[in-house]
């Protein structure tokens, strides 16, 4: 027994020289504290280390480490955060690729300021801008920080301009960006086609800021049609026949003309040699746009004479503060309405939804809903004259069919004035606009899907989300679209265009936007599968299998050899069994 009684304080005695220093002497056969302090502090950091380790165990398990959300304020400001974060890094890369396409011109009539050192007798400065004056590459004009003795000093954008070349490859096949949120990873829109390039000639856009007591004379071609002037006072801006501004924007100016001499029409976009058709002024997108600009004139010149002239200043033409916004923020727009050059302010602004990206005054907001209205009145007439005709059809009436758009009844007996009638309720079904009208109409939504579908090959998604939406907006005026035609007779497609915008909301992690399009195009055409595939890729990235799974299913069943639709659908069922088996363990 005593034995074992001495036994146990000896192991313990062993274990406690394992984990402390032996107390061995130090100098003069003094004890090595300090070895023993370093030991204590390690046990010390160490028990501390493990009970913060115990802790954030805790935390997470209980939801509070921070990693998820405690409330649903705490949530909305955290997606507000992320937001914000999100739009400040596309502004900073759109500014980016701004400043490496942008060539500024700072001070080419003399710095601002020193106007005054200048004599009367100067003979008046002209610089010309020519391609020499920019480097490779750059293609918007930024003419900034000048000032001359007086409006006899000009600058000139010369028709040298017009020749600047900017290569663009039609169906560019390079590797598109990648987004955290994609829920789409391979899409082609298009038929894939010959790798093409194509040159488009010209100055992209041009920006006149803080200029004073000059001329600028506006001979180049203008790619966007659009130049803007911010903080200038006593200019003229005179827009020559080979230039091609369509639209201008003015803000917080002073003692402004500007003059469009034979310039051509946006639509109209002059070639050496052929003369102009359409005047600026002639088509509704012809505008100049205005805020806080004091006594600006306004003046269309055809063969040297003033056709037309208007006098704009914000105060006189009744410009409100409004919220927040000051009096000269407030947005007002000139152009030529029924052969008279006049000024409106603007009620809606434009935006990239699709449903307000034109901005628009009063008076086209209200002419957009008598079209509409006009436009759907037609066409529950020709619904009712169809019933009509089928009725007497089932009397013993010839039924036979004219054109795809509309079905024309003719009894075999009737004479030649009753078939003209007939004929001309169905004109009118479309009575409300002309047929050039809609070609043209058209013709614009057809080129924009085209140059949207040119921005998704390359991974410009952004850009191709806005000129799907111009595209869309712009359909939006022809005939049918408030009660749409079957999916195979539509004006335009739009089915295509919105499955098209919904590929790009995906490829942004704009789940819910992507889900509204793709259902969008589904109502008007159920036969769209790859709209159907997109609202179930929209579905599956929120997270909502248990939608997102039948979706699937049915575009797979539609497409049984598409892989993309296959592995979705693979996806999500793994998904919804993971979710499945967490419930159940809860």
């Amino acid at each position: 027994m005593a034995a074992e009684t001495n036994s146990k304080p000896e192991e313990e005695a062993a274990t406690t020289t394992t984990t402390m220093p032996s107390a061995r002497p130090g100098k003069a056969g003094r004890i090595d504290y300090d070895a023993w302090q370093k030991k204590t502090n390690q046990l010390l950091n160490d028990a501390d280390e493990e009970d913060q380790a115990e802790e954030a165990e805790s935390k997470a398990a209980l939801g509070l480490d921070g990693k998820y959300a405690q409330s649903k304020a705490e949530k909305e400001e955290r997606q507000k955060a992320k937001d914000i974060l999100k739009a400040k890094k596309a502004l900073e890369n759109y500014q980016k690729r701004e400043t490496a396409i942008n060539e500024g011109l700072k001070g080419l009539l003399g710095p601002v300021g020193e106007e005054e050192t200048k004599s009367a007798d100067d003979a008046p400065k002209i610089v010309r801008v020519t391609r020499d004056m920019l480097d490779a590459g750059k293609r918007v004009v930024t003419i900034s920080d000048t000032s001359g003795a007086s409006q006899a000093d000009t600058i000139v954008l010369t028709s040298d301009l017009s020749l600047l070349e900017s290569k663009m490859k039609a169906n560019a096949m390079q590797q598109p960006k990648q987004y955290p949120d994609d829920a789409e990873n391979a899409v082609k829109e298009e038929p894939e086609a010959e790798q093409k390039t194509r040159s488009i000639f010209g100055v992209i856009k041009c920006f006149i800021t803080n200029v004073h007591n000059c001329t600028i004379l506006l001979k180049c071609k203008f790619i966007t049609g659009h130049i803007e002037l911010s903080h200038c006072s006593n200019v003229v801006v005179r827009v020559e026949k080979d230039s091609t501004v369509a639209t201008v924007q003015a803000d917080l100016c002073e003692d402004l003309t500007i003059e469009f001499r034979d310039a051509p029409s946006g639509k109209n976009s002059p070639r050496p040699g052929l003369p102009t058709s359409v005047y600026w002024g002639e088509d509704k997108e012809d505008r100049i746009f205005h805020a806080g600009v004091k006594n600006m004139r306004v003046k269309v010149l055809r063969d040297g004479f003033v056709e037309h002239e208007r006098l704009c200043d914000y105060e006189a033409d009744g410009a409100k503060a409004i919220g927040n916004a000051s009096e000269k923020e407030f947005q007002f727009v000139t152009s030529i309405v029924n052969d008279e050059l006049v000024t409106e302010s603007v009620v809606r602004e434009g935006g990239t939804t699709g449903e307000n990206v034109r901005a628009m005054t009063e008076r086209e907001l209200k002419e957009s809903k008598e079209m509409r209205e006009k436009a759907a009145k037609m066409a529950i007439g020709m619904a009712e004259n169809m019933i009509k005709f089928k009725e007497k059809g089932q009397d013993g009436l010839k039924v036979t069919k004219s054109q795809p758009e509309v079905v024309e009844t003719v009894a075999a007996d009737e004479n030649d004035d009753e078939k003209e009638e007939e004929e001309e309720e169905i004109e009118e079904v479309y009575g409300s606009m002309s047929k050039e009208t809609i070609d043209r109409i058209i013709k614009e939504c057809e080129t924009n899907k085209a140059r949207g579908n040119e921005a998704f090959g390359t991974g410009e998604y952004a850009q191709a989300i806005l000129l799907y939406s111009l595209a869309l907006d712009k359909a939006e005026e022809l005939p049918d679209a408030k009660d749409p035609l079957p999916a195979e007779k539509q004006l335009f497609p739009r089915d295509v265009t919105l499955s098209n915008r919904a590929a790009c909301f995906l490829k942004m992690g704009d789940h819910e936007k992507a889900l509204k399009d793709g259902q969008k195009a589904r109502e008007i055409n159920p036969q769209n599968i790859k709209a159907l595939f997109r609202q179930g890729l929209a579905l599956h990235a929120m997270k909502r299998y248990e939608e997102a799974l039948p979706i699937l299913a049915e575009a797979h069943k539609q497409q049984p050899k598409n892989k993309q639709i296959k592995e979705a659908l693979q996806f999500a069922e793994v998904r919804m069994t993971q979710e499945m088996r967490k419930r159940m363990a809860g």
